[in-house]
């Protein structure tokens, strides 16, 4: 079997694993330096580790692999993205928890940590690529990503009571009842 490198979801993959990789290459010296030399617990030279290491890899994410520019969208970008960072977290707390109490080194509190968020990587990629970043163009595809809330179906506004110039709608509702945008959603 074949890997197609010009597949454009083969191609994000291949950017979303070197933004992880920053991500660790971050992360992990933070790890090792506070439960090391710095003596700290797994726990929170984890949270220092993760937070650390999830600053980049959004950014390069958002910029690189998914073509975002323009502000962030709370609801749209920065919330399920960090929810998911989050949930990494759990996981790997619970990891170099259980790794500081069964081995108390850094090597197994690093891999701990590698391992809980290798578990929820590949899933964190499809929900970026197939749910997060796509919704907009399968909502309104002449519409780019970084000129809608890229996310949240509740969170996208095209109708310009956001403080943006409604975008037209040719063939929706708005067309029909003569309007050229689409109805205003009062919130």
């Amino acid at each position: 079997m074949a890997l197609d490198l010009r597949s454009p979801t083969i191609r994000k993959l291949l950017k979303y694993s070197t933004a992880s990789v920053v991500g660790v290459g971050v992360g992990q010296p933070v790890l090792w330096i506070c439960f090391g030399p710095l003596g700290w617990s797994a726990v929170p030279a984890n949270l220092a580790s993760v937070s650390a290491g999830a600053v980049p890899n959004y950014l390069i994410n958002r910029r690189w692999t998914w073509h975002q520019t323009g502000k962030n969208r709370l609801w749209g970008e920065v919330v399920p993205f960090w929810v998911m960072s989050a949930l990494g977290m759990l996981l790997s707390l619970w990891a170099v928890s259980y790794a500081e109490r069964r081995w108390d080194t850094t090597f197994a509190v690093a891999v701990a940590q590698l391992t809980g968020f290798g578990v929820l990587w590949l899933a964190k990629f499809v929900v970026l690529d197939k749910v997060m970043w796509k919704i907009v163009h399968d909502l309104q595809p002449d519409v780019a990503i970084d000129e809608a809330e890229a996310g949240l179906v509740g969170a996208l506004s095209l109708d310009g009571t956001d403080d943006e110039p409604p975008t037209p709608d040719h063939d929706g509702p708005a067309a029909r009842n003569g309007r050229g945008s689409t109805p205003s959603r009062r919130r």
